[in-house]
Order: structure tokens, then sequence, then C-alpha cells
């Protein structure tokens, strides 16, 4: 409730931030940063709405508010530091998706969650911090239950694979009977190289 009562004032004290149809970044510096786009990067975002990216736990967070309406508040960051710092997209884009969804939406937490998520907010993380979707998995789901709960053709794998599938080996794979890229995807971005782009990408703003 205080975070709610903190972006309550931002966008009342600083309206551009979320004036109808033309959201701006508290901080005017990050409205320079290139986002992706184009065709390569309409798919991606297309992955990461539908919860395919390759990423169990991102993927298990997008189908829970594809079929709930809710998100819980560390998957939240978690998708959303992947959308703008992984796949470098626009985190308008997110927001948006959020809004269309949200049963508990409000226009100010959710611009200033997002903006906390890319750093581009009042009091945001700063744009160095990028989280690691494997270890976020591995930390805050640790028996992978949310993983198996929404991701279900993951289920058979154990526990210290369900994270990363795509580095578990082949007889685990064959034992949970997963073919990589026709059950479950493999990765669209490979997160270390995508990290180093992110990087560059925000020196835009330094």
């Amino acid at each position: 409730m205080i975070w709610r009562d903190f972006y309550f004032s931002v966008l009342h004290y600083f309206p551009y931030v979320g004036m109808p149809g033309d959201h701006k970044a508290f901080r005017p510096e990050y409205d320079r940063i290139e986002w992706e786009t184009g065709d390569a990067a309409d798919a991606n975002f297309a992955a990461w709405c539908e919860g395919r990216t390759g990423y169990p736990l991102v993927d298990a967070a997008m189908r829970q508010i594809n079929q709930s309406g809710y998100m819980h508040n560390r998957l939240r960051m978690v998708v959303a530091s992947f959308l703008t710092k992984d796949l470098g997209l626009d985190w308008r884009r997110g927001e948006q998706y959020f809004e269309s969804l949200l049963n508990d939406f409000e226009l100010s937490s959710n611009n200033g969650g997002w903006q906390w998520a890319s750093s581009s907010g009042c009091d945001a993380q700063p744009y160095f911090r990028i989280f690691n979707p494997v270890t976020q998995s591995e930390k805050f789901d640790t028996r992978g239950k949310c993983i198996r709960h929404y991701v279900p053709e993951l289920a058979a794998l154990p526990d210290k694979d369900i994270h990363a599938p795509w580095k578990a080996k082949p007889d685990a794979l064959k034992v949970a009977k997963i073919s990589l890229g026709a059950d479950y995807p493999m990765p669209v971005v490979d997160h270390d190289t995508a990290r180093k782009v992110t990087l560059a990408r925000y020196a835009a703003v330094k």
C-alpha cells in the first residue's frame, strides 16, 4: 500500500509518466534508449506474451497472468526485467499488456513497476541490475512448483533441471519425454549475450 501511495504521488506531480497514449520515462534521458523493433522483436514479444520464451519461470509467470489475471510480485519483476533487458523491448509494451489483463490493475502502480524494472523511473533499480531468469527461478521456485503448475510439459523433469531444461542431459530429457524445440521451446535469447547488449544499449543514458 505504501508503494501504491508513492506511485500515486509520482503520477500526480509528474503526470507525463502516465499521459494517455504517450507514457514518458520519469527520467527523460531514458527515452533516448533505442529499443528493439521489427519482425524479430515482434516475434519475441509474442513469445513473451504467450509464455513460450524457453525460460520456464518467465513462461510460468506469463501463463499465470493469461489464465488468471494475476501475477505474483516477484514474477512481475522477473518478466519485466526479461522483456526490457533480455529481449530489449520497450517497457511500455509490457505495461500495456499488463493493463489489458491484470485484475488488480491500477495505472500509477503498473506504470511505476514497469519503470522500476526498466530503470527509467523514480527510485528505480540501476540499469546494470539485470535479473538472471534461471537464478531467480532456482532461488524463488527451488522445487519448481510454480513451473510444474503452469508449464506442465516440464513436470517430469527433476528439480535440478526444470529451471534450465536446455542444460539437462539427454537422458533426463528422454525420461521426462521432452523434445526441446518440439514439446518445449529452446530459449529465444541467450541471457549472457543479451546482458552485454543491454549494457551497451543503456549506455545512451550515461
